[in-house]
């Protein structure tokens, strides 16, 4: 097997303690202790790739690693004019996008010949969405919600029972939700609770999927009448809940006693994507 050569290197950080044995070449990624092989397979570790290793070592060894570099292997063991991505075997990287479900999927680079790959490894990105409710209306309200002055618009919370759905789908390079808020619009409401409950499931799997940690019923922050409030929901989309390319869908019911009315605007995330 032929070492490989690393060339026009970049961002380099000389200063990569071991967890682990790691050869020249590898993809290494941060365990939380110290640095190991990459793994697009080890989702709940998050063992994304953020170097590649300029040199091989064992634990507790200092190694440099860079972001950027051009990769020579007379194996020839790529495919020419061929994106690459973080592959599930440890410290490797691959041609086929990974398919297996929760596999964090990171493009990092793309071979010119069957020889010569350019590497090209991006640091995590902010990525923000905002999730109209699912018009679906439990109750017999007129229409698809309700209405309030000035312009607010949305299915509604009140002493009926109704309940809040969304549906959506995580990124298939989501490392973590960082920030989940269910936003309201208070219309004479001032004392109502809201709980909920999360499933996420993947493609071709019983809809029955994985569970993240369910919200207790709670009164949305700031509430008081005619005021834009929120519920902070993060917490239901946990490690057993956040799965890369998994579909998921939420539901939010009233609780307690309740004067007015929460109309739901809609649902704030962000997540941490690579």
């Amino acid at each position: 097997m032929a070492e490989v050569i690393i060339e026009n290197a970049e961002k380099i950080n000389k200063n990569l303690t071991l967890n682990g044995t790691v050869k020249r070449g590898n993809f290494v990624a941060h365990d939380g202790t110290n640095w190991v092989h990459a793994d697009a397979s080890d989702a709940a570790t998050n063992l994304y790739a953020q170097y590649v290793a300029m040199e091989s070592g064992v634990s507790g060894d200092i190694i440099a690693g860079c972001k950027g570099a051009t990769l020579t292997d007379a194996d020839a063991p790529y495919t020419a004019n061929s994106p690459l991505y973080t592959s599930g075997t440890a410290g490797a990287v691959t041609h086929t996008r990974p398919t297996t479900a929760a596999d964090v999927i990171q493009n990092v680079g793309r071979a010119s010949s069957t020889s010569v790959a350019r590497i090209d490894i991006e640091a995590p990105k902010e990525f923000e969405v905002f999730i109209q409710p699912n018009t679906y209306d439990t109750t017999g309200e007129p229409g698809l919600g309700v209405i309030d002055s000035p312009l607010w618009v949305g299915p509604g919370l009140d002493a009926s029972g109704e309940d809040v759905y969304f549906v959506g789908r995580f990124p298939s390079g989501v490392l973590s939700c960082d920030l989940a808020r269910v936003v309201w619009n208070s219309i004479g409401e001032t004392t109502g609770t809201v709980s909920g409950a999360i499933v996420v499931v993947a493609d071709g799997a019983t809809n029955t999927g994985d569970t993240g940690a369910a919200f207790s019923a709670a009164a949305p922050t700031s509430l008081t009448d005619d005021t834009i409030c929120y519920s902070d929901v993060t917490a239901m989309f946990d490690a057993g809940a956040l799965k890369s390319g998994y579909n998921w869908t939420a539901a939010f019911a009233g609780a307690g006693s309740f004067a007015g009315n929460l109309q739901c605007v809609g649902m704030y995330m962000r997540y941490t994507v690579v």
